[in-house]
C-alpha cells in the first residue's frame, strides 16, 4: 500500500500525547487488543476517517449490564389477554 492511500484513509491520534500517525483500516483490524501510540506507547488512541470523519476510540469503553425483570402480567409476551399491548409493561415484556 502507498503512502498516499494510508494518508488518504484513517489517522490515529493519540490522546495521552497528541501524536498522529496514518494507520490503514486493514491495520486496525488485524490489531486484536486495540492500537497503541508509536511515540509513548498509550492505548489511548481515537482513529478518525479523513474523508467522513468518522472516529473510534480505543479502548472500547465497556458498556455495563442492564438488568430486565420479565413482566409480571404478561409473563414476557408483550401481550395482554385480547393480543393488545401490555398495559403493564407497555408491550416490552419485561420491566425494568
Amino acid at each position: 500500500m502507498t503512502a498516499e492511500k494510508v494518508a488518504e484513509g484513517w489517522r490515529l491520534r493519540c490522546r495521552s500525547c497528541s501524536t498522529t500517525a496514518p494507520v490503514s483500516w486493514t491495520v486496525l483490524l488485524g490489531m486484536r487488543t486495540g492500537p497503541r501510540c508509536s511515540a509513548c506507547g498509550a492505548d489511548e488512541v481515537t482513529a478518525q476517517d479523513a474523508v467522513t470523519g468518522q472516529a473510534i476510540a480505543f479502548p472500547r469503553p465497556l458498556v455495563p449490564p442492564v438488568e430486565w425483570w420479565q413482566c409480571c402480567n404478561c409473563g414476557g409476551t408483550g401481550l395482554d389477554a385480547y393480543g393488545g399491548a401490555c398495559p403493564h409493561c407497555e408491550g416490552l415484556g419485561h420491566c425494568s
